[in-house]
Formats: structure tokens, C-alpha cells, sequence
């Protein structure tokens, strides 16, 4: 119960400091985008100030870098333009979340990336994203509806976590905050929210629950085991009645083993002293020592007299006690249905003791298990060749089947020339770990690796000799707003996934594939020969969204349109960074010249 309580607790504690980390990249990752697309709504007034002047336009532009609102605001601090006009004529100095853009009128190298929070004018939910104009002084700020970032953040709450760990009959759950004492999250929903003396809880109680303890809740008695998180007391328990379902019959059990052995030692001894026929004591004593070694099934024949054929009797007894203790063990085991198998050898003695679990987690047949149980050397063997033909290996752990799949860890330790291991089946907890890094490394809608795996393997790339001619592609989905607003959220995922479908035929030894954020894809094409090969794949894969049209839910159908940018390794692109940056540039180029087409970054 300690064991599983630990083990299901760190579990709980490992998913919020996972939760917090993908937090923070998600922050990171939607900040640098976000400002990203600051500085091109800068860069196109930059180029084009007579935009301002066309509400349509100033429309237009917030629909293709995907925000929800632009907002241009003057030297005074005045909004005048952007895409909502009911904005017009605020004045930044009048409210604090307002306030805090003004700082860059008197910096314009400083750009402000805003926390979620209320705006200014209406108190509606947003965050907002500023930097200088570059034609004159100004502020130039978008602002997006933090739809991701909330959802993340409802993933990390207790209550959401609790509800994906599973409670037996009988157990709890629960989470308190260490200085209120309020219960954060419950098993039970309804004492959700309620206070620890609520529960029936002390300090005191909880704190001696860390190893494991029993605490009375409403007349009950409930075994407990704690773990400090931080500000939080994470605790896991199960009434003392199903804990102890079967205690008393093993109780009773053990007790009468125990008198059988002592009773039978006592008439040994006392007929030895009895009687001291030295070679009949010579004779049983080696037979004794046949089953010290571990030959269990040595029988003790002395029958001369009535005393030495009474203390063998009372010596095989003993020993087919042994046996059926080991039996009874393994049938607790079986009862519980823990995949665990224990074996044990002496160097002096060639059998080998071993639970029939052994067989059934290493595959065994009985035969094989037969086999290898008469001679020590052939279980070693045995043990060896179903190690060495494993899959796959994780330290400990072997793969023993592919399919369906198996994982086994084993633990052995020798000591005074006797081995003792220990076999189990961890196939869940391997595929649990396994399950864990897939959803940290790769995005759960898409397949495809996320933005940080993606820098990881590309930076690797990076740093080898000869990678040959690799180019950078920045995609966007076109006109998906649109899309996600006419057919609903769960068609936009399919759209997004149709995406994926194309792009994962670029993963392999000459490519990566990525989802960025929300429509926004990342394609690393590397060990190329030419440039033109390149040049030729991408063509191809335009060709192939040309030839593969999207069927949507109304049944009409048209091409998946998708705006690139390329940037070429080389030059002064030769980091991760500056060559997603350029592949940027060459998107929202693109983005400008019309939908479904590449452009390549140029310094010109």
C-alpha cells in the first residue's frame, strides 16, 4: 500500500511539474510568436502607412497575421486606428493596463509583452502585444484572445488531474493547502472546497502519514500515506476494512505454521538427547545438509528405531512445510495479481527454487520451466538468451515481446554463494513513461513533434560537418479563421490534421516536420545535394495539395491552401534562431503576395 501510494502520489506530483513546464514553453512559445507578429503589423505601416486610413484593410491585415485586434495609438498616447473602431479615442493614460504601453514612447527599441488580464475599456479577458512604430513615433499592439493558454492552465488544476487517476473501491484522494488547510481537490467531489477539520484531520495526523498511518475519518479507519509538494499536502488511502481483507485467515494461517514448526523442532531435540546413536545422527545430519544446499526434495530415511524414524517424519514435515509456505506465497501473489516472479540458487546445490511466476512473466513453457529449475547453470542460460534477444532495452528493463508488447525488469543479488532475484512485469509502467515523453516531444492533435523537440533535432543537425545544402520552411494555413469559425473547432482540427497528413511525408533522413502553434507549421529540410532538389520537393508537395482536394462538411471541396516561406542555410543564416526568423519574413511575404505560395527569404 506504501509502495503504491508512493508511487501513484509522484506520479501526481511529476504531471504538475510537467504541467508547469509545457506552461511555461506554451508562454514562451505564444510570446515570440505573438511579438513576431507586432513587429510585421510595424513593418507593413512601415511600408505602407496609408493603411491606416482603410478600416477594411486594417481588417484585412489583422485576418492575415490570425489576431484579434490590431490598434495603432499616437505620440499622445490616443488610439485613432484600428481593426475596432469602437477603440477609437481611448486614452492610454487612463487606465493601469493601459498605461504600462507608454513606456515605449520613450524607448522605441522596447517592446511590451503583456501578461492575460483585463483590458482597459471593457474588462474583457485578453493579452496584448506592443512595439514602437517605425515610420514615426507611436505604438503599434495587437491583442489575442488567450483560448490556448487558458486551456493549459485548466489541465493543471488539481481537480482535472484527479479525475484521470484512477481510485479503487474503498481508497481517497485528496490535495490540501498547506497554510489554509482547504481542501484543493477531492475523490469525493462533493468535499471539494470543504476544510481539513472538515475531514477530521490534524497537522499532527497528516505529518505521521508519511511513511504510512491511519487516520479516522467518520468512524473510519483509513490507512494513509502523505507527500509535501510545495504549498500542497498530497495524500492517498484506502479503508482499513479492504486493506485488510484477508489478515486474519493469513494470520491464523501463519500462527499455525509456526506452532507445527516449533512443536517438531522440540521432539527433535528432545530425542536426540535422548538418544546419542552417533551414526544415525551422521546419517540424518547428512541428509540435512542435501537440504540445506537447496535439494528440497531429499527424504529423510531412518527407521532403525522409532525415535529416528519419528524425527525423520518430523524433518520432511518441516520441509514440506517450507514448500508449502513457498506455494502459499506464490498464491498471495497470484491473489493480488502482481506480475512479480522471485528465484533463488546455491552455488553448492543445482536446483534452482523459483515461483510459477517466473514462468508466465519470461514466457516460459512448463517444460522450459522444468528444465530450468533441475540445474542452475541451464536457468542462468535460459535467463541470458531471453535477455540477449530483447527488443529494445531501457537499463533494467528488457522487451522481451514486440507484439503485443512486453517490458520485464530484473534485480538479482548474490550473497555467501546464494543468488536471489526478482522478475517482474512492467510493460504498463514502461508504456506509461513511454506515453509521458511521446506527449512532451510531439503535438497530441497533429502527430507531429512539437516547436521545442523541433529545435532540439534541428540545433543536432546543426552541428554536424556535412549536412549537405538544408533550407528552413515556415508554414501558415490560409483563410483558417475562417474555416475554424464556419465549420466549429472540431472541423478546424480536422483541417489541421489534414495538414499533418501531407507534411509527415517529409519526416524521415532528409526532413523534420513540426506544428509551431495553432495553423503555423515548421518544415527542416536538410542532406540535400542541390538547392534545385529542394526546390523540386517543394513543388511536388504543392502539386500534391493540388491533386488531394479537402472534402468539408457542406460536401464541397477545394485545394488545402497553405502560404511558405523558404530561407537557405548558409551566409549569415547558420542558427536555428536567425533561420526560422528569415523563413518568417519570407511567410509574411508570402502572406502579402496572395494565398497557397512559397516565397524565399531575400536580404533585399
Amino acid at each position: 500500500m506504501v509502495q503504491n501510494s508512493t508511487l501513484k502520489l509522484g506520479q501526481i506530483s511529476q504531471t504538475i511539474d510537467n504541467n508547469e513546464v509545457e506552461l511555461l514553453n506554451l508562454k514562451e512559445s505564444l510570446s515570440e510568436d505573438y511579438l513576431t507578429r507586432a513587429y510585421a503589423f510595424a513593418y507593413i505601416i512601415e511600408q505602407n502607412p496609408s493603411v491606416l486610413d482603410s478600416q477594411q484593410e486594417l481588417e484585412r491585415i489583422a485576418e492575415l497575421l490570425n489576431v484579434d485586434e490590431l490598434h495603432v495609438i499616437d505620440e499622445n498616447g490616443i488610439l485613432f486606428a484600428g481593426s475596432i473602431p469602437k477603440y477609437f479615442g481611448m486614452d492610454f493614460h487612463t487606465t493601469d493596463q493601459t498605461e504600462e504601453f507608454l513606456s515605449i514612447l520613450d524607448d522605441p527599441s522596447s517592446y511590451l509583452v503583456q501578461d492575460i488580464r483585463p483590458n482597459g475599456y471593457e474588462q474583457k479577458v485578453f493579452q496584448y502585444i506592443g512595439v514602437a512604430r517605425q515610420d514615426k513615433k507611436g505604438i503599434v499592439q495587437v491583442g489575442m484572445a488567450p483560448t490556448r493558454m487558458l486551456e493549459a492552465q485548466k489541465r493543471n488544476q488539481l481537480d482535472y488531474i484527479f479525475s484521470r487517476v484512477p481510485v479503487d473501491a474503498g481508497g481517497v484522494l485528496f490535495a490540501i493547502d498547506k497554510e489554509s488547510g482547504e481542501v484543493l481537490a477531492h475523490s469525493d467531489e462533493s468535499m471539494a472546497g470543504s476544510s481539513m477539520k472538515n475531514l477530521g484531520l490534524t497537522e499532527e495526523e497528516i505529518a505521521d502519514c508519511r511513511d504510512g498511518g491511519f487516520i479516522h475519518q467518520e468512524g473510519k479507519k483509513i490507512f494513509c500515506v502523505s507527500l509535501e509538494k510545495d504549498n500542497l499536502i498530497l495524500v492517498s488511502g484506502e479503508n482499513e476494512k479492504e486493506l485488510y481483507e484477508e489478515r486474519n485467515t493469513q494470520t491464523i494461517l501463519t500462527f499455525c505454521y509456526l506452532v507445527l514448526v516449533y512443536l517438531v523442532t522440540i521432539l527433535v531435540i528432545n530425542r536426540l538427547l535422548k538418544h546419542q546413536i552417533v551414526d544415525g545422527i551422521h546419517t540424518i545430519m547428512d541428509d540435512l545438509h542435501d537440504i540445506t544446499d537447496g535439494d528440497l526434495d531429499t527424504v529423510v530415511k531412518m527407521d532403525s528405531n522409532p525415535e529416528f524414524r519419528q524425527l525423520s517424519q518430523g524433518i520432511n514435515k518441516m520441509v514440506q512445510g517450507i514448500l508449502d509456505a513457498t506455494v502459499k506465497i506464490s498464491k498471495v501473489i497470484d491473489t493480488l495479481d502482481l506480475p512479480i516472479g522471485v528465484f533463488e540458487f546455491n552455488e553448492d546445490s543445482e536446483k534452482v527454487m523459483a515461483t510459477e511466476r517466473i514462468r508466465l512473466v519470461l514466457d516460459w513453457t512448463e517444460e522450459e520451466m522444468n528444465r530450468a529449475c533441475r540445474d542452475r547453470n541451464i536457468f542462468r542460460v535460459m535467463l541470458e538468451k531471453t535477455l540477449r534477444a530483447a527488443f529494445d532495452k531501457r537499463g533494467s528493463d528488457f522487451k522481451i515481446r514486440e507484439n503485443p508488447e512486453k517490458w520485464v525488469r530484473i534485480f538479482t543479488t548474490t550473497e555467501n554463494g546464494s543468488t536471489f532475484g526478482i522478475i517482474s512485469d512492467v510493460t504498463g509502467e514502461v508504456q506509461e513513461k513511454k506515453r509521458l515523453e511521446h506527449e512532451r516531444d510531439y503535438d497530441s492533435l497533429t502527430g507531429l513533434c512539437n516547436l521545442d523537440t523541433f529545435r532540439k533535432e534541428v540545433e543536432n543537425i546543426l552541428t554536424g560537418r556535412d549536412i549537405g545544402e538544408c533550407a528552413m520552411v515556415m508554414m501558415d494555413l490560409d483563410s483558417f479563421k475562417g474555416i475554424n469559425d464556419h465549420f466549429g473547432h472540431d472541423w478546424g482540427d480536422e483541417y489541421l490534421r489534414v495538414c499533418a497528413g501531407f507534411l509527415t511525408e517529409f519526416n524521415g533522413e532528409k526532413g523534420i516536420a513540426a506544428r509551431r502553434s495553432g495553423d503555423e507549421f515548421c518544415l527542416f529540410l536538410h542532406h540535400y545535394k542541390t538547392k534545385q532538389e529542394i526546390a523540386n520537393d517543394m513543388e511536388e508537395f504543392y502539386s500534391r495539395l493540388q491533386q488531394n482536394p479537402v472534402v468539408f462538411p457542406d460536401k464541397s471541396s477545394r485545394m488545402l491552401e497553405i502560404s511558405s516561406g523558404l530561407a537557405w542555410y548558409g551566409g549569415g543564416l547558420k542558427e536555428f534562431q536567425t533561420l526560422l526568423k528569415a523563413a518568417d519574413y519570407a511567410l509574411y511575404d508570402a502572406k502579402n503576395s496572395g494565398k497557397g505560395i512559397m516565397k524565399q527569404y531575400s536580404l533585399n
